[in-house]
């Protein structure tokens, strides 16, 4: 499936925008706004789990589930359904052809190396660059920086990892509780990373990510029965994830005579750069090998077919996308390792519904 951007989580973002009155492009969410409009919240607080697509709760936890009750809606996230370009849209508001934070590695021509924008790190290499490099040469905005410019107390809530950041979920969900009763806050981005990590490792149909799922429903209406009046909790993902199957690595294969750069965004949604002249022989063999597993498109397909959104592409948008794309269509995946010893048995990425469609959870105290 591909994305229609006025009907994606960006329509959900723009809702909670323009309540606190930002601006935003995209069409908002009618639901989401008559709510907001209606109940007129003192604080909302998103809460994004990180991999919990729309597929997952209603599939795994039973109907009367806190998170199958109280779900507004299932929509598309962006494209690619991967942290890098979906918690960016959703932190700021825009899709990501805007922001050009596409994938989990990406080529950065200053240090002519693929690196994770997230993690200022070689894909490949491990090299440690200066933090925040990505982000130095391709910057973007923030919504918690936006409203904070304006007088309105925004803050993010991080795993530990960041600074000031929870240390596991019942921590993150009692520090929400108690921000919900102060004052101060109107406004709370909450990023919770775990279950996305125990798909990837377990996959996810494993009986660990299904009761790791039942922890989240567990704690998440906990928190929201410990929510102080007038707080608007909304519960959404970046994406979900597929069990893989099978996987073929590209690393000395026969493919490997076409790149003049290693592959690079993401395993599911893999941008190729190929050498002059070898086009049409990569085309077809690329198509031949993996036609039921991907789809193929040139560089000028990805560019008309707005699959990265349909507003003014940043300047550097081209750069970032290789001469083709293949897009994961099946339980099957590409990786580009000298050894194996990073495949995934969950992955996400690609356009299948359980990686595209994820929920949007709203309760009001």
């Amino acid at each position: 499936m591909f994305v229609n951007y006025d009907g994606s989580i960006l329509s959900y973002a723009a809702s909670i925008r323009r309540y606190f009155g930002l601006s935003s492009s995209y069409s908002s969410d009618q639901k989401l706004s008559e709510i907001l409009n209606r109940q007129r919240p003192e604080r909302v607080f998103v809460l994004l789990i990180d991999g919990m697509g729309a597929n997952q709760i209603r599939n795994k936890l039973p109907k009367d589930a806190f998170l199958n009750k109280h779900l507004l809606a299932r929509t598309s996230t962006v494209f690619p359904a991967t942290t890098t370009a979906a918690t960016t849209a959703i932190r700021n508001g825009k899709a990501p052809n805007e922001n050009a934070w596409l994938g989990w590695s990406q080529y950065l021509k200053e240090i002519d190396d693929i690196i994770i924008p997230f993690r200022s790190i070689g894909y490949y290499n491990d090299i440690r660059y200066e933090e925040d490099i990505f982000e130095h040469y391709v910057p973007i905005t923030r919504t918690v920086s936006e409203l904070k410019k304006i007088g309105i107390k925004s803050r993010i809530l991080f795993p530990s990892f960041m600074e000031d950041g929870c240390e596991d979920f019942d921590e993150m969900c009692l520090r929400l509780a108690e921000y919900s009763k102060e004052d101060d806050y109107r406004y709370i981005y909450a990023y919770w990373d775990k279950y996305d990590t125990y798909m990837h490792r377990y996959g996810p149909s494993s009986a660990i990510c299904d009761s790791y799922l039942e922890h989240i429903n567990y704690e998440i209406e906990e928190l929201y029965n410990n929510l102080g009046e007038g707080t608007m909790l909304v519960v959404t993902a970046d994406h979900g994830q597929v069990d893989i199957r099978r996987f073929y690595n590209l690393c000395y294969s026969p493919f490997d005579k076409f790149f003049y750069r290693r592959p690079c965004l993401e395993q599911r949604a893999m941008a190729f750069y190929i050498h002059k002249g070898m086009e049409k022989e990569f085309e077809k063999q690329f198509k031949k090998a993996f036609e039921n597993d991907y789809i193929l498109l040139s560089r000028d397909q990805v560019l008309r077919s707005r699959l990265f959104g349909d507003h003014k592409n940043h300047p550097r948008f081209e750069e970032f996308i290789g001469d083709y794309l293949g897009i994961a269509k099946s339980d099957m995946v590409l990786i580009y390792r000298e050894r194996d010893d990073r495949y995934y048995k969950g992955q996400h990425a690609g356009i299948c519904d359980d990686e595209m469609i994820v929920p949007v959870v709203v309760g009001m105290k």
